[in-house]
């Protein structure tokens, strides 16, 4: 019986460090997409990974705590404004912004664990940063995964989460509450994304 245990702690092990490495892979091809050396992709994605227990306090009122996720949320806002001036697409990705964020507003609601969205609803923002960015850069295909990643993750920001904040703030609660924009780290709408529509990118539109 130790042996069968033993046998099946080291398959559940192995099972849960492929994933874990197919994941890295992914985030991985999407960092490298949008212009990151590798070494550089690495240091973002690891970066995200042990960042993503951190959330910083942003307000309290009404027994909620407002906070951000420094993985899943802060890290992409600063990756996304690196890439909209560092690209020089900051026409192109604001009005991208206000196409994801009216489709994000939308599919996500205001409950009482904070602002959710329900599967495959989620996936509309992300598709729709997709296209858009393909539209947005036909003549400067180089400038597709940029627009896609800034387009998605700040859409979503600002589409789920700022414009819904009031909602949330004036829903009553019995006890305090913390609702953190990017909680879920790696796994949240704000981190992914952005990294769904870049890889739609690469796979629509040819990798360069």
């Amino acid at each position: 019986m130790k042996i069968i245990k033993v046998m099946f702690s080291l398959l559940t092990l192995l099972i849960f460090a492929l994933l874990f490495y197919l994941l890295y892979i992914i985030l991985l091809s999407a960092f490298e997409e949008v212009g990151f050396k590798k070494w550089e992709a690495s240091l973002i994605v690891f970066s995200c990974i042990i960042f993503g227990k951190i959330d910083l306090p942003l307000l309290e009122y009404n027994k909620w705590i407002i906070a951000i996720n420094v993985g899943g949320a802060l890290i992409p806002i600063i990756i996304s404004i690196y890439l909209i001036f560092s690209r020089k697409v900051a026409g192109r990705s604001i009005l991208g912004m206000i196409i994801v964020a009216y489709f994000a507003y939308n599919v996500t609601m205001v409950t009482g664990e904070g602002i959710v969205a329900i599967f495959p609803y989620w996936l509309i923002p992300p598709v729709v940063a997709s296209f858009y960015s393909i539209v947005a850069s036909i003549k400067s295909k180089k400038k597709a995964a940029s627009i896609a990643y800034a387009s998605g993750t700040m859409g979503v920001l600002i589409g789920a989460d700022l414009l819904h904040l009031k909602e949330l703030l004036h829903m009553g609660v019995r006890k305090i509450t913390v609702a953190s924009i990017g909680g879920a780290s790696i796994l949240d709408m704000v981190f992914l994304t952005g990294i769904i529509a870049v890889l739609m990118d690469a796979l629509l539109y040819g990798k360069d």
